[in-house]
């Protein structure tokens, strides 16, 4: 236990990692240890373990229905223990490094339908006062522009570049992308920033207020997107992520390019973006059933 200690202290002041991280580790190397124990009288000692034991606790673990992620997770926490070890010179070799990961079944990213949201945006009353705008646009952009909740919420009115009809977004490690958008977007915009300015004293830095004039929250626009998703929509989540899914897959469906699509999104690999090809295979395979005569 003393080397689980030490380890964790490591990870703490050297790695600086999170007291909920440090909390996951903790878990995993004690349940380990627990394992280990109870294969002898004898207390275990770590820097004796081979390969065999830890493929006896993973089979362990996957016979009493722990998640393929939760076993991937704590064959990593093992992995980077025993690293550990090794760095330090206590053990010659990493007894994990030989030890293969459950392969993890990628869920495929919900989205809404066009014909929804296009329900949604025509034929819903959102109201004409401020709240009526604000809503119908925090629906609008996120839909057109697939940007993220922090991104919207983050969103300055210097940021809505009028002559060129694009907007700057600030993204992860404070990456900035132009993100093109359409006439009809540019008007709500501008028909939002008419009522915003009748507010009192809003923060005119910000794109999107409350109408107290300070700067949205997430749970509000948590609140909003799902008052109005749950309208023309029966998918169990109703989030703004949601939204940014449903602009990829619409935009692939629609023919865009992958590598644009991952501009957009401001993903800073292809792999990120190349789940959404899933969702329009799917569509593909549903038009071919439909339409060949042999299918």
């Amino acid at each position: 236990m003393q080397d689980i200690a030490s380890f964790l202290q490591y990870l703490k002041n050297q790695k600086r990692y999170s007291n909920h991280t440090l909390t996951a580790y903790s878990d995993d190397l004690i349940q380990f240890y627990t394992f280990c124990k109870d294969l002898t009288t004898d207390s275990y000692d770590f820097l004796k373990i081979n390969h065999n034991i830890i493929r006896m606790w993973v089979a362990y673990l996957m016979e009493n229905n722990f998640s393929a992620r939760s076993v991937k997770r704590k064959i990593s926490s093992l992995k980077s223990f025993y690293k550990y070890l090794q760095k330090e010179g206590k053990i010659s070799y990493n007894p994990a490094s030989r030890i293969i990961s459950p392969k993890i079944e990628k869920k495929l990213p919900a989205f809404v339908s066009a014909e929804s949201m296009d329900n949604l945006l025509t034929n819903i009353e959102f109201g004409e006062d401020f709240k009526g705008k604000r809503n119908r646009l925090v629906i609008d952009l996120l839909y057109q522009t697939g940007i993220r909740l922090s991104e919207l919420i983050n969103l300055k009115s210097a940021n809505v570049d009028i002559h060129t009809m694009q907007i700057k977004v600030v993204g992860k490690r404070n990456k900035e992308r132009i993100i093109p958008i359409t006439p009809n977007l540019f008007e709500s915009i501008q028909d939002y920033l008419s009522e915003k300015s009748n507010l009192n004293h809003p923060e005119e830095n910000y794109l999107f207020v409350t109408e107290k004039g300070n700067r949205v929250y997430p749970k509000l626009i948590y609140r909003i997107v799902n008052n109005y998703l749950r309208l023309i929509t029966t998918i169990e989540k109703k989030s703004p992520h949601v939204l940014r899914h449903t602009f990829a897959t619409q935009m692939l469906n629609a023919g865009a390019e992958l590598n644009a699509i991952k501009e957009i999104l401001g993903h800073s690999n292809l792999s990120a973006t190349e789940i959404y090809t899933h969702n329009t295979f799917k569509k593909l395979k549903s038009i071919y059933k439909q339409a060949h005569p042999r299918a």
